[in-house]
Formats: C-alpha cells, sequence, structure tokens
C-alpha cells in the first residue's frame, strides 16, 4: 500500500489485488459496506496519518476506483463545514454526498430497483443507468440537482439499496450494461405504470 497526499483535503491510497487477497477482501467487498472493508478503511486511515499527516477531523467522501489490472486506488476527501448540514452517518463514519454528481446505488435484486424508482421524485435533468456486476444491480444517477427532492430521494433509495464507491466507468468496464441511459424512466413506463381508477 502506498499514501500520495494530495493537498490538505484529499489523499490518494494505492491496494494492489495482492494485498486484497491477503486480507481475504474480493474486489466485491472493496466497493461495499462489510467488517472487513471497514476494518482494511480504518487501517489505510491509521496508515495516512502517520505518513502523510492526514487526520480525519471532518466529514468526508471515499471513492474507491480501478487504477491499473492488479491496482485500486481509493480517494478520500475530507468536507468543507458549510456543507455539513448534508452529511448522513453511514456505517459508523460520516460520509457526504454534498457535492457528488453522479451517485451509485446497489440493489440485492431487481424487485428492490423497482420498488425504489417508484417512489422517487420527478427530476427534469435526471440522467440514469442500471447494470448488473457479481449478481447485484447498480443504479447510476445524475443530475439529481440538490435541495428537498434530492434528499427524498436518498432516503428513498437508501430504504431499498445502498450507496457505494463505484463509478458508472467501472460498472461499464466490468460489468453488464442492462440500461444505459433513462433507466428510471423505462423502468417506471414498464413495471410502475399508473393504476386505473
Amino acid at each position: 500500500m502506498r499514501v500520495q497526499k494530495v493537498n490538505e483535503h484529499t489523499i490518494r491510497i494505492f491496494i494492489s489485488l495482492t494485498e486484497l487477497t491477503d486480507r481475504d477482501i474480493t474486489m466485491a467487498d472493496l466497493f461495499q459496506r462489510s467488517a472487513k472493508t471497514e476494518q482494511l478503511f480504518w487501517e489505510l486511515i491509521a496508515q495516512a496519518r502517520e505518513e502523510v499527516e492526514f487526520n480525519l477531523d471532518q466529514p468526508f467522501w471515499i471513492q474507491a476506483t480501478v487504477a491499473t489490472n492488479d491496482e485500486f486506488v481509493i480517494t478520500i476527501m475530507k468536507q468543507e463545514d458549510q456543507i455539513e448540514g448534508s452529511v448522513k452517518e453511514k456505517a459508523g463514519r460520516k460520509v457526504s454526498r454534498g457535492r457528488i454528481t453522479e451517485l451509485v446505488y446497489v440493489f440485492n435484486d431487481f424487485e428492490d430497483v423497482i420498488s425504489a424508482i417508484g417512489r422517487l421524485p420527478e427530476f427534469a435533468q435526471l440522467r440514469s443507468g442500471l447494470y448488473e456486476f457479481e449478481s447485484e444491480y447498480y443504479l447510476v444517477l445524475n443530475r439529481m440537482g440538490t435541495g428537498k427532492k434530492r434528499y427524498l430521494a436518498e432516503a428513498i433509495l437508501d430504504e431499498y439499496g445502498e450507496i457505494v464507491g463505484l463509478t458508472k466507468s467501472f460498472l461499464t468496464e466490468h460489468g453488464k450494461e442492462i440500461i444505459r441511459e433513462k433507466a428510471v424512466q423505462t423502468l417506471n413506463a414498464a413495471f410502475n405504470k399508473p393504476t386505473e381508477n
């Protein structure tokens, strides 16, 4: 593992597939919440504190991406105080979504995806895609804007699924594309038609 300090607010931690295997962590584990990944995360933070004097003393967000065929990069970025109001507790650590334009949610089964999107408020500019990766479904959302409607949508999505650090580019490369564009609209039209009075 190696730690790179980008600036006072951001670090990148590079970890090889071999190092993950030694810890009995799979690629799928890395992108989901589990006891093993939680332990790994705090080990990485401890290493970053020692090597580059990076202290997590405020809300932050995490993104894990594939750097090369044998290496992952985990980016950890502190959030500024002014958006602290949008911070939510996730797995015992603070994760802010205030400035992230792309949100990715994982669902255990297709029915959960249908149920979640059926309750979402309408967004005029929403972009969405649906992917399958290792027998789970991933909904990629963009242009949800800010404000009450976005918070309502996040609460609904949290009820059925879980936000993860995957990216659309990772899912395109490693997963199976189910619906590339307008996934929410397409699925709602097919499965969540309004009932006749």
